[in-house]
């Protein structure tokens, strides 16, 4: 028989454990997947249509967060993706911004301001919440969480000049780096 004082405690915990177990984890960042998960090996592959590396997974700084990075070779030459993920979370408690929005709009302000403005803030609509070219990766704002895409891709051909080359080169790793960040947003769903 269980003794009067012991039932208001046990009904107490049994409430507690019941709110517990019943509410989702209150951040995305408890649930986000890392960045190899976001975009796998096979992701990869078919984007270059390439094998690829393994993904390599690391924390990354300012902003704080994950980054994978495939890569594959030719020849001498290393090429492939990286993708950085930094959560509202990581980003605050890194202490230099105060979210993933304010990062982003602090790169589009500063992009925006600066005296190459047209080579290095290309806005891209219809992704995300926010997407800016910067001329060798994307960033896409999705509520809570910056990504940051860098592609370095194989091109093929012969160009007229270096400027054709490294503007053919940008356009293709563009290119690439939408493709990517539409199978993240598309996972993120």
């Amino acid at each position: 028989m269980v003794k009067r004082k012991t039932l208001p405690c046990i009904c107490i915990a049994l409430v507690i454990l019941t709110a517990a177990l019943g509410f989702p984890p209150s951040s995305r960042a408890e649930v986000t997947p890392s960045a190899c998960d976001l975009f796998t090996s096979a992701d990869a592959e078919a984007l270059f249509e390439e094998d690829v590396s393994e993904g390599v997974l690391r924390d990354a700084m300012s902003p704080a967060g994950q980054s994978c990075r495939y890569s594959f070779q030719r020849g001498v030459d290393v090429f492939g993706i990286t993708l950085r993920v930094a959560t509202d979370e990581a980003i605050a408690e890194e202490g230099i911004y105060d979210s993933a929005k304010d990062v982003f709009e602090r790169q589009v302000k500063a992009r925006k301001n600066s005296e190459n403005a047209s080579k290095t803030c290309r806005e891209i609509e219809n992704l995300g919440d926010g997407a800016l070219w910067e001329g060798t990766s994307l960033w896409v704002l999705k509520e809570d969480l910056l990504m940051i895409l860098k592609v370095n891709s194989v091109l093929e051909g012969s160009f007229d000049s270096r400027e054709a080359l490294d503007e053919a080169q940008e356009e293709q790793n563009l290119e690439l780096s939408l493709k990517a960040a539409e199978t993240v947003l598309t996972k993120l769903e």
